[in-house]
């Protein structure tokens, strides 16, 4: 036969736990020791006590240590963890009073600006309202022109001049004013 030719078959395999295996051991093990023990039914129970006795304390001893040991690794975690998140709070203060400093030197720097600059623009308004009446005084000093009667020894003011000085001052000093 081919194996076309041959039906298809399937293998099941059964694995069984080892615990499952080791439990039934135990306990057949346990009846045999039982029924062949060399002791009578009362020493063995009392032998059974004893052993279940010693489990108990020696389980309760080692659940007290166990207890011991946890609490005080909790109590060193919550230690460390306390110390910890203290640094943190005092290390966020830090920060947040360095900030708060901060700011209140910008604000001081910037109000020493204003007010610096506010004094400059007052004192670049005086200079130039000085400036202005200075111009001013200039033009009028120069309308009023020789002849005015200042005693330059022209006369009694009724030359040429004083006409020459107003129709110069009109071309260049009229449209200056407007």
């Amino acid at each position: 036969m081919s194996e076309q030719d041959q039906p298809p078959y399937v293998i099941v395999e059964r694995r069984a736990s080892g615990v499952v295996a080791f439990l039934c051991g135990a306990l057949v093990g346990a009846g045999v020791a039982l029924l062949l023990a060399p002791k009578s039914g009362r020493e063995t129970q009392a032998d059974l006590r004893e052993g279940a006795r010693r489990l108990k304390e020696g389980t309760g001893e080692r659940l007290t240590d166990l207890r011991d040991t946890l609490g005080e690794r909790y109590d060193r975690t919550r230690d460390q963890v306390g110390t910890r998140v203290g640094a943190f709070r005092r290390n966020v203060a830090d920060r947040q009073k360095q900030a708060g400093e901060a700011i209140k030197a910008g604000k001081d720097a910037a109000r020493q600006a204003r007010s610096d600059l506010e004094a400059r623009v007052t004192e670049s308004k005086a200079a130039y309202r000085a400036a202005l009446a200075e111009g001013e005084a200039a033009e009028e000093r120069t309308e009023e022109g020789p002849g005015d009667g200042s005693g330059d020894g022209t006369g009694d003011g009724a030359g040429g001049a004083p006409e020459a000085a107003e129709s110069a001052g009109d071309a260049d000093g009229g449209t200056s004013r407007e």
